[in-house]
């Protein structure tokens, strides 16, 4: 009977385990669908029409490889992205949902690696909870959410945290030996993602340094050199030099382009990055610091009570650092009087600056490699902010860990609960603020540079496909009166081929015409047109056809 309730004892936390995980997957995945309700996507705009135009019109490998024939070379992206549109077929409204799920798969990745990094138990699901929140709530997933070609900053962001996190393990963990190499893996395929995390390379060799582990040989200190340890300093550069090779005979250059068809190498500026880099991080703590086209609502036109939210979010997140800085000051010193040896409190400061620099360092990185284009977009600081929810966990966790090795030895574990459960509620209430300023700043979503082009076209979708379906817009003309929208030749003959499972929608022909006196009454009476007219002040059509008939 006893050993009977050793082994029941030895399943539960499993099975605890497991319905927490999955407590904690049901909630994510809810608030996920709930907070991007209103992002809708019904008819491909811009990138992504021309997207798939060419999913449309190629096979498969000419679609992922096209050698020569392109400024960027995103092959596994390209192949994931094929995947996507073979997926969702000709149900374009499908991409949002698509997309949504995709990012609760990178909010599980933060939740994992959140609980990880905070030393797991109950901190450790507070902090992956508060961070997968925090990120879902984002204003940075306009992109990711609203276009179907934001997989591609959402599968890159989910690999460069990996990245980071395998380094990060590796680098603190003599266990974590095979990450570095499945780091590396990732860093070879991301920048087949996107280019611009070719800045991610100086992080391996900082990993290999913070590697460095002293111990006492006699009179003595010795770096203990681990095995393999050459072929890890070198493979980081072998891969870098594969990936420029490849990049360049591919589209003749390893240099990543610029941003709105232009050249990092033409549009540079040191001041301007400069300016850059401080604007992202002003972003990361809550405050627009960019134009309005391209953040929907300036810092300065901000209602006080979200700067008021913002403010108290940064000093709940400066106490969490203050906590952070004590713990470390406590466990280092109980280290010296416990031991009576200066290297075992040194090497406890090593770890914890050793980890602050990895963090700062990927953020640092991350941020640098966005800022030296023409303009910042919100999507591209998602990844660095991802990584400050991270950082933030994984000071929870140093006060977690100096509050169980300190306090409690001092037989004073109410205390030593009470300090973690402050810090809890310190980055408990920095993901209250955050995800309520991130909520207030997603209803100006429709200000943003692309969104009210997105809303035309969704429109048109409505007004036409279903409203109608295929059978009634197939085959006819589509009139619509006016193009002050400026709608491209491109885009008239191909805005209806992916509702069409042969990808062609053939006979299907939109016609400007500049007045209600042009439309052929004859051919509306008949059933074999459809009339649009422009609604400006909605950023939207109206079908008119059955008041011409």
């Amino acid at each position: 009977m006893k050993m009977e309730n050793n082994k029941n004892s030895m399943h539960f936390p499993g099975i605890r385990t497991c319905i927490m995980q999955l407590a904690a997957l049901i909630l994510i995945s809810a608030f996920a669908f709930w907070v991007n309700r209103d992002i809708v996507i019904k008819g491909l705009y811009m990138d992504d029409l021309y997207m798939w135009s060419c999913y449309g019109e190629q096979g498969l490998l000419e679609f992922a490889f096209p050698i020569g024939t392109s400024t960027r070379f995103r092959p596994v992206y390209w192949l994931a992205t094929y995947l996507q549109m073979a997926i969702i077929g000709t149900h374009v409204d499908r991409f949002a949902a698509f997309n949504v799920v995709i990012n609760i798969f990178a909010a599980m990745e933060i939740f994992y690696m959140a609980k990880r990094i905070a030393k797991d138990g109950l901190t450790g699901y507070a902090a992956g909870l508060i961070s997968a929140i925090c990120y879902l709530a984002s204003r940075f997933s306009y992109y990711q959410i609203g276009q179907a070609l934001g997989l591609m900053e959402t599968m890159g962001l989910m690999m460069a945290l990996y990245v980071f996190y395998r380094l990060f393990m590796y680098s603190r963990n003599g266990a974590c030996e095979k990450g570095f190499y499945s780091a590396l893996l990732m860093y070879f395929l991301i920048v087949f993602v996107h280019e611009r995390y070719l800045c991610l390379f100086p992080l391996f060799y900082l990993a290999l340094i913070i590697k460095v582990r002293w111990v006492e040989e006699g009179s003595r200190y010795g770096y203990i050199r681990q095995r393999e340890i050459l072929l890890k300093w070198i493979m980081p550069a072998v891969v870098l030099m594969l990936i420029v090779a490849i990049r360049t005979f591919a589209i003749g250059t390893a240099l990543p382009a610029g941003t709105g068809g232009t050249e990092v190498t033409d549009t540079f500026n040191i001041g301007q990055a400069i300016s850059f880099c401080i604007d992202q991080v002003l972003y990361i703590f809550g405050v627009n610091a960019g134009p309005e086209y391209l953040n929907g609502l300036e810092w300065v036109d901000t209602p006080w009570q979200i700067k008021r939210a913002v403010k108290y979010g940064v000093l709940f997140i400066g106490l969490l650092c203050i906590f952070f800085a004590l713990s470390v000051i406590v466990e280092a010193v109980n280290t010296v009087r416990k031991k009576d040896l200066v290297l075992d409190c040194g090497k406890l400061l090593w770890d914890n600056v050793s980890a602050v620099l990895m963090f700062i360092s990927f953020i640092a990185l991350c941020i640098g490699c966005s800022s030296v284009t023409i303009r910042v977009e919100m999507r591209w600081i998602y990844v660095s902010y991802a990584a400050a929810l991270l950082f933030a966990s994984y000071m929870l966790g140093a006060v977690k860990a100096a509050a169980e090795l300190y306090l409690k030895e001092k037989g004073t574990s109410a205390a030593g609960t009470a300090v973690v459960a402050a810090a809890v509620i310190m980055f408990l209430l920095y993901g209250i603020l955050s995800t309520g300023t991130n909520i207030f700043y997603r209803g100006y979503f429709d200000r943003l540079y692309f969104w009210p082009d997105q809303l035309r076209m969704n429109s048109l979708a409505e007004e036409t496909i279903e409203k109608y379906g295929t059978k009634g817009v197939f085959g006819k003309d589509i009139y619509i009166i006016g193009n002050t929208y400026g709608m491209s030749e491109f885009y008239a003959d191909t805005f209806f081929k992916p509702y069409d499972p042969e990808k062609k929608a053939e006979g299907t022909d939109v016609i400007f015409i500049e007045s209600i006196t042009d439309v052929p009454a004859e051919e509306v009476r008949d059933g074999h047109a459809l009339v649009l007219i422009e609604v400006p002040e909605e950023n939207a059509y109206r079908d008119i056809t059955e008041d011409l008939k």
